[in-house]
């Protein structure tokens, strides 16, 4: 099987306060309900306990996967204020034969010029998760950090993906022809803490391709963190994406293989786990950034020549394993900005699916709390100023630049599509 996975991006804000301090902290991701009763991560049908999930409704099973996925990324990642997740099952998500939508997920907010600490940039977008991180306490007026979104179809017995289910087992043992739910949940929860750029992939009604974000006042454009990073080798000098013109940004966006991430330490850790150094470039980790553009696929994931794969390649192996740590991601996420927990290095390999808990201990059904709003902020297009450590300023919430989808497709109706690699 391959996955075709895409990002999310939320609505942009800014805000203007200080930063705080703290020790490091394994971040507690928090299950924000956003179905209705019997529906969803709700659903009371009965099911038999399966992969180390002891879930005996399918309700249960979803939120401890889900919970169990998420736990993977947050025991990697410092943050002391929580990571809420306003997550649900969507039954109008795509589901064919021979292709499925299975999910959506993404910042639901970012922000800019939040903090003077001196690890953040100015005028540079930071997805919400981040920017609470870096200040030691939630951005004002703002509730959700991140929204996903999933596909029910696939557990209602019918020709979706050719009768595949989801699998809920937290055992990192994946049927064949089953999309595995926790990998999934990983992958997404991941752009959703910042693996993603929010530069225009194509021309809409706010942006021409090439072109940063606007601020919330409809003032200037800024980079988002993640696109900092982005450098390019076929232009003369190497130039990191931010020093291009919108022009010269939109032509390096199918600028593969020489669209890059820029941090050569990275690519440097990269190198000691890649084979044949498959997947770097002057040594440097590659960017997906194919001849014609896909949305939600192109440059917020690394290449497809990676090998072995990881998990934020834009398309699966149908052997998605995070219970052996989360790999290259965890570079990626300390140069956005993230402090890593519980001794997580770059790359990230261990034999522990869960940094820093025992590998007996059995995955709970978590005390999930219902949505009590749709958004990343309290106010939406609000703005306030509260004059407190937990800042002031605007935030803007709404709807994202791009559709963050991950769509399955079944071996047969993928070979067209996508290149296959050796499984490893």
């Amino acid at each position: 099987m391959r996955c075709t996975r895409s990002i999310g991006a939320g609505a942009l804000g800014i805000a203007m306060f200080l930063a705080g301090g703290s020790a490091v902290q394994a971040a507690d991701m928090v299950l924000v309900v956003n179905d209705g009763a019997d529906s969803g991560f709700n659903d009371a049908t009965p099911v038999a306990p399966e992969g180390g999930n002891t879930g005996v409704t399918l309700g249960a099973q979803r939120r401890i996967a889900f919970q169990y996925a998420a736990d993977i990324l947050g025991s990697r990642i410092d943050s002391s204020v929580p990571i809420r997740i306003l997550a649900g099952f969507n039954p109008g998500l795509a589901c064919e034969r021979d292709s499925a939508t299975l999910g959506a997920a993404g910042p639901l907010s970012y922000v800019a010029n939040f903090s003077d600490d001196d690890r953040v940039e100015q005028n540079v977008f930071y997805p919400l998760a981040l920017a609470n991180a870096l200040l030691a306490s939630r951005v004002a007026d703002t509730d959700n950090d991140i929204r996903a979104t999933f596909n029910p179809n696939l557990d209602e017995g019918t020709d979706c993906l050719g009768g595949a289910s989801w699998y809920y087992g937290v055992d990192g043992a994946t049927p064949a022809g089953r999309p595995s739910f926790v990998s999934t949940v990983e992958h997404e929860l991941t752009h959703g803490v910042g693996f993603v750029s929010l530069v225009a992939l194509t021309d809409n009604a706010t942006s021409r391709a090439g072109q940063f974000p606007q601020t919330s006042n409809g003032g200037a454009r800024f980079p988002d963190i993640y696109s900092t990073f982005i450098q390019d080798l076929s232009f003369p000098g190497d130039p990191l994406w931010t020093e291009l013109t919108d022009e010269q940004r939109a032509e390096s966006l199918t600028n593969g293989p020489d669209v890059v991430w820029s941090d050569i330490n990275t690519g440097s850790r990269a190198a000691s786990i890649l084979t044949d150094s498959r997947g770097l470039k002057e040594g440097r980790v590659m960017l997906y950034a194919p001849s014609s553009i896909r949305p939600g696929s192109s440059i917020s994931h690394w290449d497809i020549s990676l090998d072995p794969d990881q998990i934020m390649e834009p398309f699966a192996t149908g052997n998605d394993n995070v219970d052996d740590g989360i790999g290259l991601s965890a570079c990626l996420l300390e140069d956005i900005g993230w402090t890593l927990a519980n001794g997580t290095r770059c790359p990230d390999e261990v034999d522990q699916a869960v940094a820093g808990r025992d590998e007996n201990e059995t995955p709970e059904d978590p005390a999930a709390q219902p949505a009590t709003d749709d958004g990343g902020a309290a106010t939406s297009g609000g703005s306030s100023d509260d004059g407190g450590s937990s800042g002031g300023g605007c935030t803007l919430t709404g709807e994202g630049r791009f559709e963050p989808l991950w769509v399955l497709l079944l071996a047969a109706a993928a070979a067209g599509v996508c290149r296959r690699r050796r499984v490893i």
